[in-house]
Parts: structure tokens; C-alpha cells; sequence
């Protein structure tokens, strides 16, 4: 079977090798963690608008705008004050024209590094673009999240798709020519279910969608990340100081900048000039996950008072210190929150779900007939992409087929701001 999947890899990527494909890192851990050296980023002035010539796609750097929506008039806790109303970032056109919509990785942010990025690169093509932060991002769980219980894909998408349905509604849908839609990591993954959501609700009617790097299955996946920390190192104790220590450069660097963006993004910046082992890099990773999957559970556990991290009935004020219950939030690996937190959650409002059903739902398999007949979706991802198995890459290719591109190296999401990658993506979209 892995032979099989090895050979389909060869010959996928194959067209890319012959064509120079020449993005620098060869390691997956490498390219995970620097990503795209600036100069081979796609260049940005290259792009001019395609079909939309009453545009002016020059305009970018002034159109876009932070903005914010209350979602659930509900209360907030003090802790958690500035994080009520649903942050979002709009790049928006002068006249109609065609929205993107673009979904974050998790943990991440609508202006992180990629959203913005690639953001910019598409409202310059004459798109309207709403870049989201990912279901698992604290503002999210806040604000727009109906259980406050995110990591169920179903209850996740479902609260992406009212999200996006009232966005539209604020540009005004007398704007927009048509609804697109990319994510990256498990913003990809969650893509491919909003598309078969919208088949049954039909509230946009997607002309095109694109998986960057999705999770085929989101446990396998967690749990690949996770264990880039727990095989790395001696035991949970070991792994407990490993993050405690870059959480400290985190603050050190924290205090000494005026602007950071503290998630895995900053955490990675933070290496990229000095010698890195490949241990260590994989326990970069894998920290870098667990950090945000710390940043999850405590929003979750103060917004329900469920008392799984903070004592039930505490109530956390401002100036009280974070630091026990980061401490405890950072033990708890993706395994631990499903098993302890998530599924009992799930298993309240629904007692004839079971650990395997739960599972199952948040796998692409779950919706693999309907993606196999959907012409208007298409996958890229990396041949090394270390949050794949051998089994996800042989569904993707039994899925997609044709409408899958695999490029020779990249990790995850290392290459998406790389020269090639993006111009593949523009020209998905402008086909």
C-alpha cells in the first residue's frame, strides 16, 4: 500500500521537478518553520487584474480594513473583554466584483502572516477578500462560536458558514459577482465542508474552493503534531519545561517589541537566525501547536465554567496571573481534550455519539462522495507534508484525482507564499 502512495507522489510531483521546481527547503521541518524566504515570495506587483478591468487592484494597501461584528449578545468574561465582538479583516473592491473568502489555520488569526498575505495578493486580482481566523482562535471561540466548544468540525463549520453568511450580507450582495473560498491547514479542511454545507443550504453557491494543505483526518493530524513534541522528548515533565522555556522567550521578546503577533508565526521567527537541529525544529513544531491548543482550551473552559482547566465557579479578574492555568493548559495534548473535554461536551447534547463517530465526522472521508463529484473544489498540498499519512495522500488522489496538485516539498504550509505556489492559485481562481 505505501509503495503504491509513494509511486502516486512520484508521478504527481513529477511535473513540478521537470519544471525546476526549485523552493529551497528540502526538510519538511525546515520549510514548516521558515516558510518562504522573502526573496522567493511571489511578487506582488506582478499581478494584474484578470476579467474585472473597471477595477483598480492599486488600491489594496488603503482598502483594506479591520473590522468587527457582534455575533451573540451574550455575556463575556471580564478576562476575556476585548475578544466580544468577531474580528475580521475586508480588502474590499470600489465597484461589484467577485469575494474570496479566506479561512486561518489553527490556532491562527485573520491577520496572520498568510491571511494577509495572500489577502493582498488576491484583492490585487481584483477580488473582494474577508480573511477569518480559525474556529480554534480565542476571538473566535468568544464570539462567534455557539458552543464555545470548538474542535468538532460540524458545530465549527456551521458557526463559519452564519459568520460568513452575515459578512456578505454587511458588503452588501448586490457587491458581489460571485463566493470563493480558500483555507490553509484546517482552514482547508473546514473549506470542503462549508462547500457541501452550502449544497444543502445554498446561501453562496461557491464558483471555486481550494484546500491548502488540509487535515484529511483532523485527530490523525493532531496527533502527528502533538507527537512531534511527545517523541522528542523524555515525558510529560520534560515536554512541560521544553514549553515553559519558549513561553519565556515569548515574554522576553514580547516586552522588548511594539507590535507581536504571539502565536506560532512569532514562535518560529524567533529561530530563524541561529542553527536548529532537526529535534529541535520538530519540537518547535510541535510546542507551537501546543501552545495554541493551550490558548483553545483555557478560552473555552473560562467562557463555559465547565472547571476543566479554571476551578468551576472561579471567575478570573484582570489583574490576576495566567500562569497556573497556562501551565495546566499546556499538559493537556489534542488526544487529552477530545477524550476529556471535547467528547463528554458532545456526548451531553447527543448520547448516541461515540468516540469513533465523532472521529469519523471531522475526517474528509465523511464527505468523500460529494467531493469526488465536485468539479469547482481542487487540493494543493506538499508531498512531505508532515501532518499527511501514507492513507491520506492515497484518498486525496483517489478523490480529487486531477484536481489534486502536489508539490515535490514544502512541509506544511511552508510554500504558500512561494513564487510558484501562488501563481498556481491564482490561476485555479482565474480559470
Amino acid at each position: 500500500m505505501h509503495r503504491v502512495v509513494l509511486f502516486c507522489l512520484f508521478a504527481l510531483s513529477a511535473a513540478f521537478s521537470a519544471q525546476a521546481y526549485d523552493y529551497p527547503f528540502t526538510n519538511p521541518y525546515e520549510a514548516t518553520v521558515f516558510g518562504t524566504l522573502p526573496r522567493d515570495e511571489f511578487d506582488l506587483s506582478s499581478v494584474r487584474p484578470a476579467g474585472f478591468s473597471d477595477l483598480n487592484p492599486l488600491q489594496d494597501l488603503g482598502a483594506v480594513r479591520g473590522r468587527e461584528m457582534l455575533l451573540h449578545d451574550r455575556p463575556v468574561p471580564e478576562i476575556l473583554w476585548y475578544d466580544d465582538t468577531l474580528q475580521y479583516t475586508l480588502a474590499q473592491q470600489r465597484g461589484k466584483a467577485p469575494l474570496l473568502f479566506i479561512l486561518a489555520g489553527t490556532g491562527s488569526s485573520h491577520e496572520s502572516a498568510t491571511c494577509s498575505f495572500l489577502q493582498r495578493v488576491f484583492h490585487r486580482a481584483g477580488f473582494h477578500v474577508v480573511t477569518l481566523s480559525s474556529p480554534t482562535y480565542p476571538n473566535f471561540v468568544v464570539s462567534a462560536s455557539t458552543t464555545q466548544v470548538p474542535g468538532y468540525i460540524p458545530h465549527d463549520v456551521a458557526d463559519l458558514y452564519q459568520t460568513m453568511d452575515a459578512i456578505a450580507d454587511r458588503i452588501g450582495r448586490d457587491r458581489i459577482a460571485s463566493f470563493h473560498l480558500a483555507g490553509y491547514s484546517l482552514g482547508g479542511t473546514q473549506a470542503a465542508f462549508l462547500a457541501e454545507l452550502d449544497t444543502r443550504e445554498g446561501r453562496f453557491g461557491f464558483e471555486k474552493v481550494l484546500l491548502l494543505n488540509p487535515a484529511v483526518n483532523l485527530m490523525t493530524s493532531a496527533i502527528r503534531l502533538d507527537h512531534l513534541l511527545s517523541d522528542n522528548v523524555a515525558d510529560r515533565s520534560e515536554a512541560a519545561r521544553t514549553v515553559a522555556g519558549l513561553v519565556r522567550q515569548l515574554s522576553e521578546a514580547y516586552r522588548a517589541s511594539d507590535q507581536v503577533n504571539f502565536g506560532d508565526e512569532f514562535l518560529f521567527a524567533l529561530h530563524r537566525n541561529r542553527s536548529i537541529s532537526e529535534k529541535e525544529l520538530k519540537i518547535l513544531i510541535g510546542v507551537a501547536f501546543r501552545l495554541s491548543l493551550a490558548s483553545m482550551v483555557f478560552t473555552s473552559d473560562t467562557c463555559t465554567g465547565a472547571g476543566y482547566i479554571v476551578p468551576r465557579g472561579h471567575r478570573i479578574v484582570k489583574d490576576e496571573s495566567l500562569a497556573p492555568y497556562l501551565d495546566s493548559a499546556v499538559g493537556v495534548s489534542f488526544e487529552d481534550y477530545v477524550r476529556e473535554y471535547l467528547l463528554p461536551f458532545l456526548q451531553f447534547h447527543d448520547p448516541a455519539i461515540t468516540p469513533e463517530k465523532a472521529v469519523a465526522a471531522c475526517s474528509l472521508e465523511a464527505i468523500g462522495p460529494f467531493l469526488r463529484g465536485a468539479g469547482g473544489i481542487a487540493v494543493m498540498t506538499n508531498a512531505d507534508d508532515p501532518i499527511l499519512t501514507p492513507e491520506n495522500f492515497a484518498f486525496l488522489e483517489n478523490t480529487f484525482g486531477p484536481r489534486l496538485t502536489v508539490f515535490p516539498a514544502g512541509g506544511h504550509c511552508g510554500n504558500l507564499r512561494f513564487r510558484d505556489n501562488v501563481a498556481a492559485m491564482l490561476d485555479f481562481f482565474r480559470k
